[in-house]
């Protein structure tokens, strides 16, 4: 396992020793690596955003959560206009003593902060801090749908409705994706009747793989390793990457349970209190214990749901954007410019037919590029925002072309035995 990332500057994350890969295990890295001394560390200063905790219009866990690391990346992309910046200099605390652990900028006149004020201006008809009626509606929908699903399939005893609860559990899953990286709201809860922690998302998701997509810091790259290896790297045998293809279905469908067994041991071990959320992931097999006959019935449809759930939910995951031979991986030769957003764009690329409908782009993750941009935005709202992402691609020769599903389902098989290195900014 390299130890050196292909992005000049970007420190190496211990995290990825850790053999159980956890949530916390990321932001303790990072509390390692980032030198921001037990604050909060926005570009070379530190601030204290101790007494701001409790005030914070995003929510208290944001600040909770980052607390003793670096959350430049996050406070650009999470803050689209500069009400947040104004208010920073009223907790400056003093200048950090080491360089930042991430080269990555967001220079003025840099393709991100350029594409920022045109969508602050795209968006100024609409109150994008907030979900759509359209979008909630639709989440809502999704959930109330799994949940009659369920309770039928346990009451007369039917697989065939319970492949349809398979559906249904997988889009809310995907859907309430939407809701992470928005000020905290209950809806982001549905999420864990998965299994896997809304919590630990917003840590593994939103602060790892948002942030540095496709790099070594990336936690949904290094979590499957070294049953899964995306990176291209020249020692990859063709034997493990042949073996990689033949059992991503195993990694898929175990992803749930996994990730819900992790999320139990965080909660003993590092956490130490149980919240809300992890009563959630019960609701389900509560409620289905009571409709079934027997008790026996219901876990067992439960936990079929849950398995083929989790297939469903890595083939659309891990085939959505990211994995292909012509994107960029850490390995490949980086660009010569800096610029976060462009990180972004080169790691990413958006779906034809996708990307058409909002129903689809909230179940399949679509509008890939937009949302990576712009991750606190809805995704009902950010087709005002195409022009903008068109103008600016243009005017920094960033490629924004739409490939098919297809492509991109063929192009993550032939991405996991890739061992060649490439200059493929798009």
């Amino acid at each position: 396992m390299s130890k050196t990332s292909t992005i000049p500057g970007l420190a190496y994350l211990p995290a990825r020793e850790n053999p159980l890969k956890t949530a916390a295990g990321f932001l303790e890295a990072r509390r390692k690596v980032d030198g921001a001394e037990g604050l909060w560390r926005i570009g070379n200063k530190l601030y204290d955003l101790e007494t701001f905790v409790k005030s914070h219009p995003g929510g208290s866990e944001w600040i909770r959560l980052t607390k003793g690391t670096d959350i430049t990346e996050l406070f650009e992309s999470h803050h689209i206009t500069d009400k947040a910046e104004r208010l920073l200099p009223k907790f400056y605390a003093r200048e950090a003593a080491t360089p930042r652990s991430v080269p990555l900028t967001f220079l003025p006149d840099g393709f991100y902060r350029t594409f920022k004020r045109r969508a602050v201006e795209a968006l100024k008809n609409v109150d994008f801090h907030k979900p759509s009626t359209t979008t909630n509606l639709i989440m809502d929908f999704l959930t109330t749908a799994t949940f009659a699903l369920s309770l039928t399939a346990a009451l007369v005893h039917s697989y065939l409705i319970t492949v349809l609860a398979n559906v249904f559990l997988t889009w809310t899953t995907v859907a309430t994706h939407n809701y992470f990286h928005m000020r905290d709201n209950f809806r982001m809860y549905y999420f864990d009747l998965s299994m896997v922690s809304s919590k630990n998302w917003r840590i593994t998701h939103v602060m790892s793989h948002h942030m540095y997509t496709n790099t070594m810091w990336d936690y949904e790259m290094y979590v499957v390793e070294p049953f899964l290896q995306w990176m291209p790297r020249k020692d990859k045998s063709y034997l493990a990457g042949m073996i990689s293809k033949i059992i991503s279905p195993i990694v898929w469908i175990l992803l749930f349970v996994t990730e819900g067994l992790k999320r139990y041991y965080l909660v003993y071990k590092e956490y130490g209190v149980f919240e809300f959320r992890d009563f959630v992931p019960l609701l389900l097999p509560i409620s289905m214990c009571f409709m079934a006959p027997k008790i026996l019935i219901a876990l067992k449809l439960w936990l079929i749901m849950l398995l083929i759930s989790s297939a469903l939910f890595g083939l659309i995951a891990f085939n959505a954007a990211h994995h292909h031979p012509d994107i960029f991986h850490d390995g490949d030769i980086y660009r010569n410019d800096m610029d976060w957003g462009l990180l972004e764009m080169d790691a990413v690329r958006d779906r034809e037919v996708i990307d058409d409908s909002l129903i689809l782009a909230l179940t399949n993750f679509g509008s890939h590029s937009l949302h990576h941009l712009l991750p606190i935005v809805d995704r009902h709202y950010l087709e005002l925002c195409v022009p903008a992402f068109l103008q600016t691609c243009e005017e920094f020769h960033v490629s924004s072309d739409k490939w098919s599903q297809w492509e991109l389902l063929k192009g993550q098989f032939r991405q996991l035995t890739r061992t060649d290195v490439k200059k493929n900014q798009r």
